[in-house]
């Protein structure tokens, strides 16, 4: 619960974090085709005034990120068990990934829905310990949402790979945004939406024109200060809304190496070692225009210098390498974006040739990414 209220004159209820003071206040989400309240957004600022990102800088600083994490989620736990919320309301947390990792609290019983809120520069910066720990939150019924889409759009890059049962939209900083580029957000939301049967949220929802605009924009829920203002939780509660589901499991990144995937239904074609270059230069070349939104993962075999991909960096939202040989001494490089995914393999075989096969299987290429997300040197190359 990270998040800070700024709307001068809004009430908090305020929690103690050990030795700092903590105001804690919820912001209601609202269903927008009926108006109901589905659920909360914990938002979190010190007692003292100061901005939380003070807070944390200073928290981060002397190590001590995790404890004020915890406390902080644990005074959000505490003040909606006291006020009552449960199901069928759901309640939303900003949480340090890495604070999580040490510390995945189980579901209060019979409490509401409980959502982690993950920004792309998480899973970029941390991607192994993001990955697993979004995995134990599922295994013990949370959710995850995508946070703040639309401000950066390395978050389309990464969507894919995070699985989200909610993706909340941020008007705000949409309108910072050509109108092209708001069409470009808006049409990759949507898509993922409906491919994994996720909630469009849309924050920042602070006049009528910003309503009509999420409205526009395919949400079904929103969240700002025209909907509700941060505010201690009301008593009695609002009637429920509609719950708030979660659309399914997320990706497994262990199993099979993507050679052994893709092999495993495309027969490989099998030529020399210039043949299946051609074959990765397609896929790279079409990685290179998806710019901002796309992202490249990159396993080289021992003959390929990972300087090869340096290139890309700069016009791509993220480009991740492993280490050459990473993957038993197999060549693989996933491209994905929006509207976009292409998963290409290789192995040198014994008398010197190479077997390499290609697969535009968007659930395949989004199985391979994760693998290799997931086994970045950390931190992640960006």
């Amino acid at each position: 619960m990270h998040r800070v209220a700024s709307r001068t004159g809004s009430r908090v209820a305020a929690e103690e974090v050990g030795a700092d003071a903590v105001v804690a206040a919820f912001q209601p989400i609202v269903d927008l085709r009926d108006e109901c309240v589905v659920g909360y957004e914990a938002l979190a600022r010190p007692r003292d005034g100061r901005p939380p990102a003070e807070l944390l800088a200073e928290a981060r600083a002397s190590g001590r990120l995790g404890e004020v994490d915890r406390a902080c989620r644990t005074a959000a736990l505490r003040a909606a068990a006291a006020a009552g919320l449960g199901a069928p309301f759901a309640l939303f947390l900003n949480a340090d990934a890495g604070a999580l990792e040490l510390d995945v609290p189980d579901l209060p019983p019979g409490g509401a829905t409980l959502f982690m809120e993950i920004t792309e520069s998480a899973l970029t910066e941390r991607p192994e310990v993001v990955l697993r720990t979004l995995t134990r939150l599922r295994t013990r019924g949370w959710g995850v949402s995508l946070d703040d889409v639309g401000g950066d759009s390395r978050s389309l890059a990464v969507m894919p790979l995070l699985y989200p049962d909610v993706i909340k939209l941020d008007l705000r900083l949409l309108t910072q945004r050509d109108p092209l580029d708001v069409a470009r957000v808006v049409t990759a939301v949507g898509a993922e939406a409906e491919r994994r049967r996720a909630t469009v949220l849309a924050e920042g929802i602070d006049s009528e024109g910003q309503l009509e605009m999420a409205r526009a924009a395919g949400a079904t829920l929103g969240q700002g200060f025209l909907l509700g203002e941060p505010a201690p939780l009301p008593s009695p509660l609002p009637p429920p809304g509609r719950p708030l589901r979660l659309a399914g499991s997320g990706g497994d990144p262990s199993g099979p190496l993507p050679y052994q995937r893709v092999t495993n239904w495309r027969r490989p074609t099998r030529g020399a070692l210039a043949l299946a270059e051609r074959a990765a230069a397609l896929l790279t070349g079409q990685a290179s225009a998806l710019g901002p939104t796309g992202m490249l993962l990159a396993a080289p075999d021992t003959a390929h210098s990972p300087a090869r991909y340096e290139a890309l960096r700069g016009s791509l939202g993220f480009v991740g390498v492993l280490e050459p040989g990473a993957l038993e001494d197999t060549w693989t490089e996933v491209a994905l974006g929006p509207g976009y995914g292409a998963c290409f393999v290789a192995r040198r075989d014994g008398d010197g040739t190479w077997s390499f096969a290609m697969s535009y299987d968007r659930e395949l290429v989004v199985e391979c990414a994760l693998l290799l997300m997931a086994r970045l040197p950390r931190p992640a190359r960006r």
